[in-house]
This record gives structure tokens, sequence and C-alpha cells, in this order.
């Protein structure tokens, strides 16, 4: 008897190429579960898969820039809930992964494209420092600096 459940055995990637038609795969395995609690489940094999793509991408300097996307995803992610993803979320992951597909060298331009996309989408990728809230922390309840 079998346990597979359409879950294909997926085999370490060799290439940047292969690791981002992995992700690709992976963020497509979420389109059928948005708005659903088992799409938790399915965040984080992405994320699973995401940082073992590191072990991937260090290997080939020349994958450096692809690197950086992978840990831009990254620190997006961790700041999403299930609740979070939406078909926006999914097509800003999907417009990031895709041209890590692509032969050749994955471009520093090529990176910033998708870092502007992502903050354009609203997919937080890093820490955000509001002053406002700075001062009033800075301050005490009653109004006296701490």
């Amino acid at each position: 008897m079998s346990t597979d459940l359409g879950q294909q055995t997926i085999q370490k990637p060799a290439t940047r190429a292969d690791l981002a038609r992995q992700l690709l795969a992976r963020v497509e395995r979420l389109v059928p579960r948005l708005g659903e609690v088992s799409l938790a489940a399915e965040v984080q094999l992405l994320k699973r898969e995401l940082a073992r793509g590191h072990a991937v991408l260090n290997v080939h300097p020349d994958d450096n820039n692809f690197l950086s996307v992978v840990t831009l995803v990254e620190a997006g992610l961790a700041s999403l809930t299930w609740k979070g993803y939406t078909p926006e979320v999914l097509d800003a992951l999907r417009r990031a992964f895709s041209p890590g597909v692509g032969e050749g060298d994955f471009t520093f331009e090529q990176y910033d494209a998708v870092r502007r996309h992502l903050k354009a989408s609203g997919i937080p990728t890093g820490p955000v420092i509001d002053p406002a809230s700075s001062a009033a922390e800075a301050e005490g309840e009653d109004g006296q600096q701490a």
C-alpha cells in the first residue's frame, strides 16, 4: 500500500535553476490551500526548501544574487501568518523565483527588481522603523523620559 498523498519526492537541487524550479513548484502547492489552515504546513515546507537552498547557492559564488533573493523571501515570509497569504503574495513569490530558472548569471539588477517588487507588493523584507513609535516608547506612560 502506498502512502503517497500526491506529493512527489523532491530531489536535492544541483543548480540555481533546479532550486528555482522547486521553489516555484512549492508556491504552486500553496494556491489551492489559500484561506485554509492546511496552508500553514505548506508554507513551512516552502521555508524548508528556502533554507536548504543556501547550501546549493553557497557553492557557486555566481549565485550570490539569487541567494540574496532567497534570504529576502525568507525575511518576508517570517513576518506573514498563514492568513496573510493572498493571490498577490503568491504572484510576488512567483516573480521572485522565476528569473532564477534562466541560464547564465543572475544579476544584481534582477535581484534589485525582485526586491522592489516584493516591497511594492506589501511583503516586508526587513526591519521597519517607525519614528513616531520610537518617540512614544522612549517616554514613559506619565510622559516622562524613560
